[in-house]
C-alpha cells in the first residue's frame, strides 16, 4: 500500500549463541508429542513477549519505527496471533482498540479500517490516512470469523464478531475489488485504486484461503469468483512479468493492461522483496485448510523447486531476490523462511518443511526477560517468524 515500505535491513540476521542454535536443534530433533511441546513453548513464550512488549493496555500495536503510531496491518496481526495462541482477553483488548480509532464508520461509512494512526500535526492522535489496506482488512474479517467458531464474544457496545466481519467482507468486495474488462476479479491494494485500467496490483496480498472461506459462510458470492481467478493469476505472474522470464517468483507488485498483460509497475518494486515473501503462506493455507489442488500445484511446481535449489546449492535462502533470482542481498530473514516452511508443507516436502522451521529456530532468542526473533523491535520479523512456526505446529487453524 501507499508508502508501506520495507527497511532493508530489516532481515538483519543476530547470531545467536550456541545455546540457542542447540535450543533450535532440540525443539525439532522430534515429530514426537515432546517436540511439539517443545515448539508450542517457543510459540508461546514468543506471543507473550511481543504483546507485552508491543501492544498497550488499551490494544494498540504501539510501533516504533512509526512514532508510537500504528497500522492497520499490525493490529490485523496481532489479532490473528492472539486467536491463534488462544489469548482471548487480549484479542478483546486489539479488537477494541481497533474498531474504535480505525474503523472507517465514522468518516468515508464503511467498516474497512484506515491503514495509518499516529501524531497528527495538531499533536493529537488519531487517524493520519484514511485510505485502506485490503490485506489487513481481509486478515481483520478472517480474525473476526474465527473468533465467532471458538464462541468468543466482542467487548459490550460493540458488534459481535461475525456480525462486524461480514460487514468488512462485503466492503472489501465493494471498494477493495476490481473487475478487468477481460471479467476477472481481483483483489486490488486498497480502496485506492485506479477507477481503469492500467491497475497496480499487490500479489502478496491475496488471501485465497479467506476467498473460499468467506464464500463458504455466505460473506458473498463473488467470493467464489474472486478465489477462482487468483489461481491462473498467480501462475502466469511466476512464469513471465514483461518479457522476462519467471523462475518460479512473484513480484511485490505488478501492473495489470486492460487485457490482462502483466508489466513490472513504474516506481514500484518487482523484486521478490519484503511484500512478495508472504504470499506462499497465504496461498499454501488454502491447501492446509481446504486441500484445494491450484494451491498444492503454485507451490510444489512454482516456488518450492526455486526454493530447494537454492537451499542445495547454497544452503540458505536469502532474505530479497530479484524476479528472475538472482539475489538481491547477502543475509537471510525468518520472514522468507515462513514462507518456503509453509510452501514445503503445502508441496508434500515434509523434510524441507523441517529444515525451514529448523533456520526459522536459529533467530529465536531469550534475553533480558524477552523472547525474540531477530530483535525485540524487529515487528515484521517476529509476526512472519510467529507465522511460520505456528502453521508449522499446527496452531494455525479454522477451528
Amino acid at each position: 500500500m501507499i508508502g508501506k515500505n520495507r527497511p532493508q535491513g530489516i532481515g538483519w540476521r543476530r547470531l545467536p549463541g550456541l545455546g540457542i542454535l542447540l535450543l533450535a536443534l532440540v525443539i525439532l530433533m522430534s515429530c514426537g508429542e515432546a517436540g511439539g511441546d517443545r515448539l508450542s513453548r517457543v510459540l508461546e513464550a514468543s506471543w507473550a513477549s511481543y504483546r507485552d512488549h508491543f501492544i498497550s493496555p488499551a490494544g494498540q500495536v504501539v510501533l516504533p519505527e512509526r512514532g508510537g503510531g500504528t497500522i492497520s496491518e499490525a493490529q490485523a496481526y496481532a489479532l490473528l496471533r492472539a486467536l491463534w495462541a488462544g489469548d482471548e482477553p487480549t484479542f478483546r483488548r486489539l479488537y477494541g482498540w481497533t474498531r474504535k480509532n480505525l474503523s472507517r464508520e465514522a468518516g468515508p461509512g464503511d467498516r474497512l479500517l484506515a491503514w495509518h494512526w499516529g501524531l497528527k500535526a495538531d499533536g493529537s492522535w488519531g487517524v493520519l490516512d484514511w485510505n485502506t489496506a485490503s490485506d489487513a482488512d481481509l486478515d481483520y474479517a478472517l480474525a473476526l470469523v474465527l473468533a465467532s467458531r471458538r464462541g468468543w464474544r466482542a467487548p459490550a457496545g460493540l458488534p459481535e464478531y461475525l456480525t462486524e466481519a461480514r460487514q468488512v467482507a462485503q466492503d472489501i468486495l465493494a471498494k477493495e475489488v476490481v473487475e478487468l474488462p477481460t471479467g476477472k476479479l481481483y483483489l486490488a491494494p486498497g480502496n485506492w485504486h485506479a477507477k481503469n485500467p492500467p491497475y497496480l496490483f499487490n500479489p502478496s496480498y491475496f488471501f485465497p484461503a479467506a476467498y473460499r472461506y468467506f464464500a463458504r459462510i455466505g460473506f458473498g458470492h463473488y467470493w467464489s469468483r474472486v478465489h477462482a481467478d487468483a489461481y491462473p493469476f498467480l501462475q502466469r505472474l511466476t512464469q513471465n512479468l514483461g518479457g522476462i522470464p519467471g523462475v518460479g517468483l512473484i513480484p511485490d507488485w505488478v501492473q495489470v493492461e486492460a487485457d490482462g498483460k502483466l508489466t513490472p509497475p513504474p516506481e514500484r518494486s518487482s523484486h521478490f522483496g519484503w511484500e512478495a515473501v508472504r504470499l506462499p503462506w497465504r496461498v499454501a493455507l488454502d491447501h492446509r485448510w481446504f486441500g484445494d489442488p491450484a494451491a498444492a500445484r503454485l507451490c510444489r511446481e512454482q516456488f518450492l523447486p526455486f526454493f530447494v535449489k537454492e537451499w542445495q546449492a547454497q544452503g540458505k535462502l536469502l532474505a530479497e531476490y530479484r524476479y528472475d533470482g538472482t539475489p538481491l542481498v547477502d543475509f537471510e530473514s525468518p520472514v522468507l523462511y515462513a514462507g518456503a516452511l509453509a510452501v514445503g508443507l503445502a508441496g508434500g516436502d515434509e523434510k524441507f518443511a523441517g529444515q525451514m522451521a529448523q533456520k526459522i529456530l536459529t533467530f529465536y532468542q531469550e534475553q533480558g526477560g524477552q523472547a525474540y526473533f531477530v530483535s525485540p523491535d524487529n515487528y515484521y520479523a517476529n509476526n512472519w517468524a510467529w507465522f511460520g512456526l505456528a502453521l508449522y505446529a499446527g496452531w494455525v487453524k479454522l477451528y
